[in-house]
């Protein structure tokens, strides 16, 4: 329990003066020096109070004036004057270490190197660095150059020589280390978004190669039965025989093309939600008219039970759900069968169901249908054509407005997918 408390400390001071948009090295670099000053604080205020005891008024002096640094610096810090508090760190740094260590010969020494691997990490100005690191090396030198002369102010003991030496370290590994890990945990987050952007790149192909294929065809046979009007080969009566099926081909067609729009917008800008009271039974009918020729086509029935809810949705979402899932119902569904739509409320949801009677699916087909990396498709009963994004479309808006969407299908028994929505009061 204590140890976790220590650790919440710990988190709260690494993150003094940290901004949500800040870059993550800066980021990093403005943890790793929050912990590194405040580790500081309790060892100088101790050692401060000893050589106060000891009369050592000087070297008493160099401990509360880096005490009473560091605070400066996690101040500094918490109004994100960055910059301001490195130089601080330094600065005060440099001049106290140097100056403890030749006149009380303590072991000081060292912290000039812990504050030239800081100035290295967290410096990207080249003059400042170039600068701030060549002083910092000839310090270091010229306090080991007057160490080894016989000129003595006064001294610590030993032991005090000792643990000085061993924090110095202690503080630079820990320093390089979480520095490290930093790095190495940002690395991850580069190969993962590398990974994800890869297989967005994948998708887009393997999508565009399939809508590709699939918009030739009836494009295809449009023109060219066009062009055989045109050129009196067929008679405008055998054109009106042919153009049911041109009708079917260009419904798909138009399909297609509009949840591919909905597709590229949502991968470009996100998926912009904005809901609100919607009733079921209007969107039903709009799209009921919409579907009316393709069921006439098959002799399908549609059959509704209870949809007088009102939902809390993006219309516009809704509306695109439903159109995938009826126009899917009536393409796998065979001639002279029915589709049924019903709805409930249970609890503060409204469940849609959409239900054929037609082709079904296997269990490895219905497991895949919404992932968002694979597109399967199977013709529809009358060799109906389609790509497989309308359904991941549909995953994508129900889950955005809160909702959840899932399918059960066996094969020549039918297809029932179920929709949950929050209900609106």
């Amino acid at each position: 329990m204590l140890a976790d408390k220590f650790f919440l400390l710990g988190v709260r001071i690494a993150n003094i003066g940290m901004p949500g948009e800040q870059d993550f090295y800066e980021k990093t670099k403005t943890q790793v020096l929050n912990i590194v000053v405040a580790c500081g604080i309790p060892i100088n205020f101790y050692f401060g109070i000893i050589n106060l005891v000891q009369q050592k008024t000087a070297l008493s002096v160099i401990n509360f004036l880096l005490f009473i640094g560091a605070f400066l610096i996690l101040i500094i810090n918490s109004y994100r004057k960055f910059l301001l508090g490195r130089l601080v760190l330094t600065i005060l740094a440099s001049i106290l270490f140097t100056t403890s260590a030749i006149f009380f010969r303590n072991g000081n020494e060292y912290y000039l190197l812990v504050n030239l691997i800081i100035i290295i990490i967290y410096f990207s100005e080249k003059t400042i660095l170039i600068a701030i690191s060549l002083i910092n090396c000839l310090l270091f030198i010229g306090v080991k150059i007057f160490l080894s002369t016989p000129i003595v102010y006064d001294t610590v003991p030993f032991g005090r020589v000792i643990f000085n030496i061993v924090w110095a370290l202690v503080t630079m590994i820990f320093a390089l280390f979480f520095f490290k890990r930093e790095q190495l945990a940002y690395q991850k987050q580069v190969e993962d978004k590398n990974r994800e952007l890869q297989q967005l790149n994948d998708t887009k192909e393997k999508l565009f190669s399939i809508i590709a294929h699939d918009l030739r065809s009836p494009i295809g046979q449009l023109r060219n039965s066009l062009d055989l009007v045109n050129k009196e080969y067929i008679s405008p009566e055998k054109f009106i025989e042919i153009s049911t099926k041109l009708s079917t081909e260009v419904d798909q067609l138009q399909g297609t093309l509009d949840n591919l729009l909905k597709w590229s917008i949502s991968q470009l800008k996100g998926i912009q939600v904005n809901p609100e009271r919607t009733g079921l039974e209007t969107v039903l009918e709009k799209k009921f008219i919409l579907f009316k020729q393709k069921m006439e086509q098959k002799n399908i029935s549609l059959q509704v039970e209870g949809v007088n809810q009102s939902i809390l949705v993006d219309p516009d979402h809704l509306r695109l759900v439903l159109r995938n899932l009826i126009s899917n119902a009536i393409k796998y569904s065979y001639r002279n069968s029915t589709i049924i739509i019903r709805s409930y409320t249970k609890g503060q949801k409204v469940f849609i169901e959409v239900v054929d009677k037609g082709a079904g699916m296997g269990e490895k087909i219905s497991s895949g249908i919404f992932d968002p990396e694979n597109f399967m498709s199977n013709t529809g009963t009358e060799n109906e054509k389609g790509t497989g994004l309308g359904l991941k479309l549909c995953k994508e808006f129900i889950e955005k407005n809160n909702g959840q969407i899932w399918v059960e299908s066996k094969e020549n028994e039918g297809t029932t997918f179920y929709i949950s929505l929050p209900e609106a009061k």
